[in-house]
């Protein structure tokens, strides 16, 4: 993905391109000056999108109950609460029903990372921030992370750091490497969670979550299989 212009912006919005320019001032848009004009980074303008359609966001409690009906794990399932195990199986079970059939397609990929967004979009405080290089090797060996995304073990190379923090622990962690607010030039993504959530590190949905969100082609392709993956095996399951 790349840049368009201020007015493609407005009219994929559906707003007036003084609006943008404001969202551009407000740092709710990324955009960058080059010359007299002002250029929207298309992936900002993606999530905007995304965040403006009709519907209720699901909480964090929502997403990570999901994510916990996905894992069989009845105590994340919060069984003092039926109703609220009942809707998070429920949700899980809509969200894995289209990818039953192998994703096919951009368009269904495409779909499929929206959904995973949309879903699981606030069960972290999604932080891109800056590390120097020569601190990364440091960084990623820390011991204070929940758990770490390994993009490599599921074949996406990236030198970046990706994972889950305690919130206790992000403030140290910032000061300590030096981290900077980022977004195009990030190389580090903290995912930032209550100190007694659970992160689940072997969970594929959990993972799948996590790639959609680079809205990349390889990353939202990499996700539509493991929900394929995790689709078939509770399908099996039931049998």
């Amino acid at each position: 993905m790349g840049a368009i212009s201020v007015a493609q912006a407005a009219e994929r919005l559906g707003v007036s391109v003084p609006r943008i320019h404001q969202r551009i001032a407000d740092g709710s848009l990324v955009a960058e000056r080059i010359g007299s004009q002002w250029v929207v980074d298309e992936r900002s303008l993606l999530r905007v999108q995304e965040r403006s359609k009709p519907g209720r966001p699901h909480s964090a409690r929502s997403a990570w109950a999901v994510i916990a009906v996905s894992e069989s794990d009845r105590e994340g399932m919060r069984p003092s609460e039926p109703a609220a195990s009942a809707r998070a199986r429920g949700q899980l079970k809509r969200l894995l029903a289209p990818a039953v059939k192998p994703a096919s397609g951009e368009e269904a990929v495409g779909d499929l990372a929206a959904s995973l967004r949309s879903v699981f979009r606030n069960r972290a405080q999604r932080r891109p921030l800056r590390a120097a290089p020569a601190d990364l090797a440091d960084l990623r060996a820390d011991d204070r992370w929940a758990v770490l995304v390994d993009l490599g073990a599921i074949g996406i190379a990236s030198a970046d750091i990706e994972g889950y923090l305690g919130e206790s622990d992000v403030d140290g962690v910032v000061r300590d490497y030096l981290l900077v607010e980022a977004d195009s030039d990030a190389n580090v993504v903290l995912h930032v969670i209550p100190d007694v959530q659970y992160p689940y590190p072997d969970s594929r949905l959990r993972l799948a979550a996590d790639l959609a969100e680079h809205r990349g082609p390889r990353e939202e392709a990499r996700a539509a299989e493991l929900l394929h993956e995790l689709a078939m095996e509770r399908k099996a399951a039931e049998r």
